[in-house]
């Protein structure tokens, strides 16, 4: 690793740390402390304890769209696939600069054993369904939050964009070869090794791509995605039990929403500040007390955090430990040879 790459690295780091102590400042300064630590006593544990559950079914369905993913690559088995999933989510609440993805690409292809450009075109659809299914939130909760999406340029072009994503990738799984033609194009100036090299990992790039061929698959993995979103949503009605608070049917729509985009901002591990942030302007927003929804946000982070990843690191740690050391911070290529 270079210099100039430690020194970003280290930059990144550092937004992540800020942007999460001052959303952290922030929230905890909008509400007073001993109400906060009421508010926190008054909660039914039990209820709270459904979270872990659905956190687990989360990371299920998760698995289980992964699993139909690679389908046309290798029958995995379900196991196969769930521990690479809880993998990358105990490693994003443990480490800097979100690489969980990069482990969960990692133990997926070291599971097949896969080429690493299949696997990451798999991880890179899984991301795609998420982006699609949020933006899908978006539309269906703009009347709730009095977004006119006639005026809203700004959703319609990142629904535009998402759009031409979507149906890039569909036409690229159904013309493989497309990928390949065009990599050999854009690397013919290199040496011959060179070309060999990015040819084959177009091909195995556009393999990974393969389920979307199947609009039976294509099919599973939406309605898998829209049941993870509802469990998700379900997640959130059990903080508002938890806490007897009453609020609007679509209040867990809105706010899964706003912890969505709030996680996308760079943070801490574990997403510490702009979780709690989002959650509670959000709950803020649908009439929740300021030290109500304050709680909840402490309350529903911890549960949706801290019991799986001690869980994974029993599970995990071997592996993440593994990918760390042989990959550090990226999927990268040491040769052409490298699979």
């Amino acid at each position: 690793m270079t210099g100039a790459s430690q020194v970003r690295q280290w930059i990144l780091i550092a937004v992540g740390f800020g942007l999460s102590g001052l959303a952290l400042y922030y929230f905890l300064g909008r509400v007073d402390g001993q109400q906060l630590l009421t508010a926190l006593r008054s909660a039914n544990l039990w209820i709270l304890l459904l979270c872990v559950l659905t956190k687990g079914l989360v990371l299920a369905l998760n698995a289980t769209r992964t699993r139909i993913l690679l389908l046309p690559l290798r029958r995995y088995r379900f196991v196969e696939c769930f521990v690479p999933w809880l993998s990358g989510f105990v490693t994003d609440n443990l480490f800097p600069l979100r690489i969980g993805e990069l482990v969960r690409i990692d133990l997926l292809a070291r599971a097949g054993p896969l080429p690493r450009s299949s696997t990451t075109a798999v991880v890179g659809v899984d991301r795609l369904l998420d982006l699609v299914s949020l933006l899908i939130l978006l539309v269906v909760a703009a009347p709730v939050l009095t977004i006119d999406l006639a005026r809203a340029n700004r959703l319609i072009l990142v629904a535009g964009i998402v759009i031409a994503c979507v149906s890039l990738v569909l036409w690229l799984a159904t013309h493989p070869s497309v990928i390949s033609r065009f990599v050999a194009a854009l690397v013919r100036p290199m040496g011959r090794k060179a070309q060999i090299w990015f040819t084959e990992k177009a091909v195995q790039f556009s393999e990974g791509l393969g389920s979307l061929r199947s609009w039976k698959s294509v099919l599973g993995v939406l309605l898998i995605t829209l049941l993870t979103r509802t469990v998700g949503m379900l997640t959130i009605q059990c903080w508002l039990w938890a806490f007897g608070l009453s609020l609007p049917l679509y209040a867990p729509l809105v706010v899964i929403l706003f912890i969505s985009i709030g996680t996308m901002i760079p943070s801490s591990p574990g997403f510490i500040g702009t979780f709690h942030l989002a959650a509670a302007y959000a709950l803020e927003l649908m009439g929740a007390p300021p030290a109500v929804a304050a709680s909840i946000a402490v309350a529903g982070h911890f549960m949706a955090t801290v019991p799986w990843t001690v869980i994974g690191l029993f599970v995990c740690l071997p592996g993440i430990r593994r990918v760390r050391h042989q990959r550090r911070d990226s999927i990268r290529t040491t040769g052409f040879s490298q699979a």
